[in-house]
């Protein structure tokens, strides 16, 4: 089998140089006459086309070849780095840009400045997630560029990655302050003031940002959250249909919509839009254990049981998924399957009380009181001592001691 991938993988690699190759013969025939210098141009501006029109492998291709001619073209080197960022190559991307700095530009037009180059820098540091860096030069940026909306909202994205939500909260006002046509910086505020439970206020952003732009689809998105967390359950689905009528293919949205079908009590509803979601991307482990909850609660126990190993094939250290397999095998009588599911959830989710309480009574169901007095003593040391669940545990592990 491995033999056959490899021969078609040659092949494919094949197909694709050759292209590739025909394109730049026609790209060389279309220069037929010009100086060697202006040809050199020529093959920037088409590579930068290729950029913008999002064929980044092509598009490296004639930045190589104008670089090989001239290795000292600025432009090329920068927009050869804006690729890269593409291709998720960061530190490739990176050199490009550091090169692109210290060379003077070529054309009268490079289409870039310092400011520039140093954003686009921070955009691949974040990409390698080094946030100290990306902040260093997002802010070099700023004392370049004192307007440069991006950079703070870029900033405001480090901040609350790093736990400094004021600081995100003021970088996207600048943001805004900046480009009040920033309809994405006020769905960062309205994300932020969401998980503060400011319900008004993250209202207001989303509503912001709507007005901005009616095709947000994010906007509209966040603000069904708001919504679903306020248990105002019809008018959440207002807005997650809203969201998917503008992009059918927004997963998340389609996720939201589902569980607040859930949330309603209306299974039927939410297994078509799980099931939607898994037209879209069937290889997200998330939404075959969706789609095993809206099974269960249809009273398909086995379909979905069914989805619930489908999602650990696709993530076997997905947690709760075995905690679930684990209820409905107890509920089945099916204790030594219910057993292996709630070992299998505590060996990727060691903190989960509930499965190491769920173990301990089975075990103690079929005697095997010294496991289940280790799984009751674990229990206890994950909740509050004054919990409803630990005062009965206490109470019979005083039971099983005095058995011993």
């Amino acid at each position: 089998m491995k033999n056959i991938i490899n021969k078609y993988l040659g092949v494919l690699y094949i197909l694709v140089m050759s292209a590739v190759i025909m394109f730049l013969n026609s790209c060389a025939a279309q220069q037929v006459g010009l100086s060697f210098e202006q040809r050199t141009v020529g093959l920037y501006q088409q590579g930068t086309e290729l950029y913008n029109q999002g064929n980044y492998v092509q598009a490296i291709y004639l930045l190589n070849q104008a670089i090989e001619f001239n290795p000292e073209f600025a432009e090329a080197y920068y927009v050869r780095g804006l690729t890269y960022q593409k291709l998720d190559d960061y530190e490739t991307a990176a050199k490009d840009l550091e090169r692109a700095r210290e060379l003077p530009p070529v054309t009268e037009k490079p289409g870039y400045d310092e400011a520039d180059i140093d954003f686009q820098l921070a955009l691949a540091d974040l990409g390698r997630k080094d946030y100290v860096a990306a902040e260093k030069s997002l802010n070099k940026a700023l004392e370049k560029r004192k307007d440069f909306a991006e950079a703070h909202f870029n900033l405001a994205f480090v901040a609350k990655e790093t736990g400094r939500t004021e600081d995100a909260i003021k970088h996207l006002n600048l943001a805004i302050e900046a480009d009040s046509s920033m309809d994405k910086a006020y769905v960062g505020l309205g994300v932020i003031y969401r998980d503060k439970e400011d319900w008004e206020k993250a209202k207001d952003s989303f509503s912001k940002a709507i007005k901005l732009n009616k095709e947000n689809k994010e906007a509209y998105n966040e603000l069904g959250l708001v919504y679903r967390s306020q248990g105002e359950l019809e008018m959440a689905t207002r807005y997650f249909r809203r969201s998917i009528q503008i992009d059918d293919e927004y997963l998340e949205a389609h996720l939201n919509l589902g569980s607040v079908y859930i949330d309603m009590k209306s299974y039927e509803q939410a297994l078509a839009t799980f099931d939607k979601a898994k037209d879209i991307d069937p290889e997200k482990p998330e939404i075959y254990a969706d789609i095993a909850q809206a099974r269960y609660l249809l009273g398909d126990a086995d379909g979905a049981l069914d989805n619930y190993k489908k999602s650990l094939e696709l993530d076997p250290n997905r947690k709760l998924v075995n905690y679930q397999m684990g209820q409905i095998y107890d509920q089945q009588d099916k204790t030594f399957e219910a057993i292996a599911a709630y070992r299998q959830e505590i060996a990727v989710n060691p903190d989960h009380a509930f499965s190491h309480f769920n173990l301990a009574v089975l075990l103690h169901r079929e005697s095997q009181l010294d496991a289940a007095l280790a799984e009751y003593k674990t229990f206890l040391t994950l909740v509050p001592e004054d919990d409803e669940r630990a005062r009965k545990v206490r109470a019979i592990l005083q039971q099983i001691e005095n058995l011993n």
